[in-house]
């Protein structure tokens, strides 16, 4: 418990994706450490923000090791940001924790006469591999706080039931993640 009565969680985020996809745009927006009250829990988010190129992708499992959350952040304007989300759920598969939650975010949505992913497409996605899913505009901060709201509520138990975020990312022999009983 903090001074004024309400408990307060510690929430370590890791933002994740391709190169350009909005991954320090989202942080710098969401000031690397971000407090929120969630039904009246404080929640204190410390996002990490990972280089997306590929010479850097062999540190970011050291990001991911004690992680509570990983948003995985494509481009809606650059459609292989979004195929390759792929890669970064089996990274994820590989190296964070059973009990990390995740998050897909599609981000630059001001930018709808660019879009290459539609919204459905991702929404889609998200649900077959049970991963929340929001549009984000780190340029204008269009639902950058209903994200972190989000996350805080669903380690308050708020949203746990609305999202099906008691599935995990597994990775079979073709390489596609698919979901099972653990939880991401």
């Amino acid at each position: 418990m903090n001074g004024n009565g309400t408990s307060q969680t510690k929430l370590k985020v890791v933002l994740i994706g391709d190169a350009a996809v909005g991954k320090t745009s989202l942080s710098v927006r969401s000031y690397c450490t971000r407090s929120l009250y969630v039904d009246n829990k404080k929640i204190m988010f410390q996002i990490w923000d990972t280089a997306g190129t590929e010479r850097f992708k062999s540190i970011v499992p050291f990001y991911l090791r004690d992680a509570d959350v990983a948003i995985v952040a494509y481009d809606i304007t650059e459609r292989n940001t979004f195929e390759n989300i792929n890669q970064w759920l089996r990274l994820l598969q590989e190296s964070a924790p059973e009990t990390i939650k995740c998050a897909l975010v599609g981000n630059k949505c001001d930018l709808l006469e660019k879009r290459q992913v539609t919204t459905q497409e991702a929404h889609t996605f998200a649900d077959e591999h049970g991963l929340y899913f929001l549009e984000t505009s780190a340029k204008t901060g269009q639902n950058i706080q209903q994200l972190f709201m989000d996350i805080g509520s669903i380690f308050v138990g708020g949203l746990l039931k609305q999202h099906r975020h008691n599935s995990a990312i597994t990775v079979t022999e073709s390489g596609e993640p698919v979901t099972s009983g653990k939880c991401c």
